[in-house]
């Protein structure tokens, strides 16, 4: 096994690699070889994830290829649909890590969201008395349900902002889904962050009737052990 290990240069690029969020600071290689010559050459990044953890960790949960670029600490913002594609990409991960310990590892390296001009339901844009702007981030999620209530699937995409993604019993659904909208409202709560949902499904509109009300709990439909 032979390897070599090429230092990059600030300003670095802020990656997420296998479940990993850091400065991307140096690459290694490594290969095999042999008289027919170089053979399962493979690449890693070596990432600083700032905070407590020491700079230089090898990110061996994944190749360099499977790495994803967030942003660059020359200019730390990212788009809210790209953050949220990124969330899904770890969401597909075999041991995901989350939306809350993604965004911990940003907000270490001064990471902002480029919000969307704030705009009500209508689409309107929200401004005060005066008619200006106000600092308000408003987003209509459209959640979609699969299945039944003993399998579901529902999700979101990615279109709107913000990721969600939950499957199992009902009641597992619906204490996912708020697990994850409580900690984007967490994450933002200086932004004055507001997210409602919507859903084209039918009995599942009772599950967002929930949501948007912030019920802790899921709390059945009166005829719902008539749904199938």
């Amino acid at each position: 096994m032979n390897s070599k290990i090429l230092k990059l240069d600030a300003p670095y690029n802020i990656i997420y690699a296998g479940g990993r969020v850091g400065r991307h600071i140096a690459t290694m290689t490594v290969w095999e070889d042999n008289d027919m010559g170089i053979y399962d050459a493979r690449q890693y990044a070596m990432i600083d994830e700032g905070g407590e953890l020491a700079a230089g960790a090898l990110a061996v949960e994944a190749e360099l290829g499977d790495c994803r670029v967030i942003c660059n600490e020359s200019d730390p913002r990212v788009r809210l649909r790209w953050l949220a594609e990124i969330v899904e990409y770890d969401m597909r991960q075999e041991d995901p890590v989350e939306f809350h310990y993604i965004w911990e590892r940003l907000s270490l390296f001064g990471v902002k969201v480029i919000w969307d001009k704030a705009r009500d339901e209508k689409g309107e844009l929200l401004k005060d008395e005066d008619g200006e702007p106000i600092d308000e981030n408003v987003y209509t999620i459209s959640l979609t349900f699969e299945g039944t209530h003993s399998h579901m699937v529902a999700q979101s995409y990615t279109t709107s902002g913000f990721y969600f993604y939950a499957r199992g019993k009902v009641e597992d659904v619906y204490n996912e889904l708020y697990y994850q909208l409580s900690q984007y409202e967490t994450a933002f709560h200086n932004d004055y962050l507001l997210i409602k949902f919507t859903t084209i499904d039918s009995w599942e509109q009772h599950i967002v009737d929930l949501l948007n009300n912030h019920r802790m709990y899921y709390e059945p439909a009166p005829d719902e052990n008539h749904i199938l």
